[in-house]
């Protein structure tokens, strides 16, 4: 046999299994093995090497590249879906759920999913939700909490969207209530709702016993003998019935108004030092005066429950105090209360008039896919839209709805309104550790003042500064 007909035999054979690698289109190619069967002794180099070549040329002729499948279209009306957690619960939710409404229907586009998380889980499951990049995307948080979330990067800055496509003047707030939501000289938040510390009064208790109403502008020595005249042992059996004012025990945060209001901070500016502010002789007498009010004086019943919000009492509620600080938050049942017959005045000025603010805000989360959708719905709420919605609720952010609803004049609400004039500022505002380092250390000597009237002030204050500034030091 010539090798010229090993050439042609070779080729035959090739060409007969050509037809089945076609069929094999849209698989992995695989390359095709000639197995010649052959009676006739050649030699072997030669039937290998045309074998090979064989090989090569099918093993090009298989190789297929698959077709993308085409990728389905965005429907044109698809809404974007905006989640909004929030913190409050029961009927707290039902300003939420009016302005989602009111919202959705001039925005058709956007649908609002509002998650709601009642009690102290609310921060520990946002944080947990940020570090999973899964948190809403708009998320609303308490004033203090506002450098901690800023700091962690959980929110966007507002400034670019306030001058944006979809604006928002500042200046339609009332006084004090933007501020909270900046941090470090920028906008993180805009405000959802806000109150200052109020004094509530019985004028059934006023009355009963002859005692002027307290007016607005008094001082701590009005407010002092204001308390005496109403402190009372109606049935001669040397306990007292009445008291003349219900205090927050051990409430930190409310005691800043006491400092402020004697002229003190206990903080630097620059959120570096307590030592020299906690300790000061200003914070001294806004404790001594306090604890006094307990021991000295006798005109606040004793804390039911040191480890309880506010002390635990209940007197005013029971119509047996006549006065009570506090913040806006029980008036709603106040006003129904049988045993009270509601008067409200901002707190007496001691050596300067000072209150504190307590605020709640929205911000953008940072990881948000739907940023400018939920800067629309936050605009929406905390504009004009949304105050007209909330001031049948709580107090409005918004001054135009805060006067044309008549709430400014109201002799109850203009009074927490005209608090707004006499803002301090907080502890917290100056560093995001206030809550780590200081919060404990400050209430533990009030505990102690409240508790041993015979506490030496001063040095339980220098204490509490020293471990304050030893654990920012920490942090710094």
């Amino acid at each position: 046999m010539t090798r010229q007909w090993l050439r042609w035999f070779a080729l035959f054979a090739a060409l007969l299994v050509l037809p089945g690698a076609v069929v094999a289109c849209g698989a992995a190619p695989t390359p095709v093995t000639v197995v010649q069967r052959e009676t006739v002794v050649v030699p072997a180099t030669v039937v290998v090497k045309e074998t090979v070549e064989v090989q090569k040329e099918v093993q090009k002729e298989v190789v297929v590249t698959a077709t993308p499948e085409p990728q389905p279209e965005k429907p044109k009306d698809a809404k974007i879906i905006l989640r909004v957690g929030t913190g409050d619960s029961g009927e707290g939710l039902n300003p939420h759920q009016d302005i989602i409404a009111k919202f959705e229907e001039a925005n058709p586009d956007i649908l609002v999913q509002l998650e709601a998380v009642a009690g102290r889980d609310y921060y520990a499951r946002l944080l947990t939700q940020i570090a999973a990049g899964d948190a809403p995307d708009l998320i609303q948080i308490g004033d203090d909490a506002v450098p901690m979330f800023v700091e962690k990067g959980a929110f966007i800055e507002l400034d670019p969207f306030l001058k944006g496509e979809y604006p928002l003047d500042p200046n339609i707030y009332l006084p004090g209530v933007f501020k909270p939501g900046e941090w470090q000289g920028k906008q993180y938040l805009l405000p959802k709702d806000f109150s200052p510390l109020g004094i509530y009064y019985n004028k059934k208790l006023f009355d009963q016993f002859n005692v002027p109403y307290p007016k607005d502008g008094w001082t701590w020595e009005e407010f002092l003998q204001t308390a005496q005249a109403l402190t009372k042992d109606t049935d001669g059996d040397s306990k007292t019935d009445v008291w003349g004012i219900q205090l927050p025990a051990a409430w930190t945060t409310g005691f800043e108004y006491w400092v402020a209001a004697a002229g003190g901070s206990l903080i630097s500016e620059d959120g570096k030092k307590f030592e020299g502010f906690m300790d000061s002789d200003a914070t001294a007498a806004a404790v001594q005066f306090y604890a006094d009010l307990y021991s000295k004086y006798k005109v606040a019943p004793p804390p039911a429950d040191l480890n309880l919000f506010g002390g635990g009492n209940s007197e005013f509620d029971n119509g047996k105090a006549a006065m009570r600080i506090f913040g806006r938050w029980p008036q709603s049942g106040y006003k129904q209360n049988p045993n009270i017959d509601l008067g409200v005045v901002g707190p007496p000025a001691g050596e300067k008039r000072a209150n504190v603010l307590f605020w709640g805000g929205f911000g953008i989360y940072s990881g948000s896919k739907n940023q400018e959708a939920a800067w629309r719905f936050m605009r929406f709420y905390v504009g004009e839209e949304g105050a007209q919605v909330w001031k049948d609720w709580a107090l409005p952010a918004v001054a135009s709805v805060a006067d044309s609803s008549g709430l400014s004049k109201d002799p109850i609400e203009g009074a927490w309104l005209g608090e707004l004039n006499h803002l301090a500022p907080r502890a917290y505002v100056f560093t995001p550790y206030w809550g780590e380092t200081a919060d404990p250390a400050l209430r533990k000597v009030l505990e102690q003042a409240i508790i041993n009237p015979e506490t030496d002030i001063a040095a339980a204050l220098k204490t509490a500064a020293r471990e304050a500034q030893a654990a920012l030091d920490d942090k710094q």
